[in-house]
């Protein structure tokens, strides 16, 4: 490495140690005492757009998070992972609670499948409007967009979104648009991690696979990554996939052959929440290490343990996460309008950082990164 890109390399270094020195805001668990809907147990519903791995860690944490709080009773439920229909509902619908009812029929999904979409929107609409649940988590955009509305007034929390302002989902930060619905958000979150991938990496080019669709524009914060590669001076290549599909084999064959694609192109690659990336992260991470380029994961450390090169630290966020949608349902059950809720939730600036890898690429990450990693994987 001459002396020019080190310079480079240390200046970015100092300017990320600064920005994972600014304050971190640790969420207040605030006190709120578990109460019967006047003598009967809440009755709770569950909508997705499909199986994502980034939803069965959502209601992982949230499950912890009723638990510490003591809307549930038992403790220590086995840990799913990975891209699982309805996860935890099963064991919700069996576990110990004097509040809450997890019904087995009250859990929808719909596969990514748009007919089947359509079917289950129409049904959870006028379930709904009689008033059959007292409140639902609506886990992701598809789901968010479905029961958003003004057709019923059932509480709705919408989980795990990549951007619901941009989906239309809620009207801002401050104000979801609707008493009823609150959502969580971090409006700048995949700015800062394009930022400080580009920092760390100091790319020409970052190429990204994504879904040519509204939602799929939004799952993969096509918008950010076009507003940093303009004020940073990078360039942007793009590969269309086909992801929210029941046809799975079709997705991961467009998937994969994005990233052979980007990888001959680009000089480095972010990576999306696309579900394929779920069930092919070995190929792809392959695919990244025999073109010898760095990688970047928008949806956190899980995929940096399995080969991804970097993303923010999960360990750090998600546990926290489930405190805060623990404490949303909390205040809900206890009369808080849902708009009255704050919905920003920051995920953390820690880092994660797979050493091997960067071995095996050739890249060589600086020492001031491996200082601040809140997570390093060397196996």
């Amino acid at each position: 490495m001459n002396k020019t890109i080190k310079t480079i390399m240390i200046g970015s270094m100092l300017i990320i140690i600064l920005l994972f020195t600014v304050h971190k805001t640790v969420l207040a668990r605030d006190k709120i005492n578990p109460i019967t809907n006047n003598g009967k147990k809440w009755r709770i519903a569950y909508y997705e757009g499909g199986p994502y791995s980034d939803y069965t860690d959502t209601m992982r944490t949230l499950v912890d998070g009723l638990i510490e709080s003591g809307w549930i009773k038992d403790s220590n439920p086995k840990t799913i992972s990975g891209d699982v229909q309805k996860p935890y509902w099963e064991w919700l619908t069996q576990c110990n609670s004097p509040y809450l009812s997890f019904n087995p029929q009250y859990a929808f999904s719909a596969n990514w499948d748009d007919q089947k979409r359509v079917v289950i929107r129409k049904k959870m609409i006028d379930r709904l409007k009689k008033s059959q649940f007292d409140l639902v988590f609506a886990m992701g955009t598809w789901a968010g967009q479905d029961l958003a509305n003004n057709m019923h007034s059932v509480p709705i929390m919408v989980l795990s979104t990549s951007d619901p302002i941009g989906a239309g989902i809620i009207k801002s930060v401050d104000n979801s648009g609707l008493d009823h619905v609150t959502a969580r958000v971090d409006p700048d979150r995949y700015l800062r991690q394009i930022r400080m991938f580009h920092r760390i990496c100091q790319f020409n080019t970052l190429g990204v696979a994504y879904e040519n669709t509204p939602v799929g524009r939004i799952y993969s914060a096509i918008d950010d990554l076009k507003e940093v590669s303009k004020k940073r001076g990078f360039k942007l290549i793009t590969c269309e996939v086909v992801d929210s599909t029941p046809d799975t084999q079709k997705a991961d064959q467009t998937c994969l052959d994005c990233f052979r694609k980007l990888s001959k192109q680009a000089d480095a690659v972010y990576v999306t929440a696309l579900t394929c990336v779920d069930r092919i992260t070995d190929e792809i991470v392959e695919i990244f290490k025999t073109a010898k380029k760095p990688s970047f994961s928008m949806v956190g450390s899980k995929y940096v343990k399995n080969g991804i090169l970097l993303s923010i630290s999960s360990d750090s966020g998600y546990k926290e996460l489930g405190v805060y949608n623990a404490q949303k349902l909390a205040k809900i059950l206890n009369g808080t309008k849902p708009n009255l809720l704050n919905q920003r939730f920051e995920d953390p600036l820690d880092i994660a950082v797979n050493i091997k890898i960067a071995r095996q690429i050739g890249f060589s990450v600086p020492k001031s990164i491996i200082s601040i990693a809140a997570e390093i994987y060397d196996q």
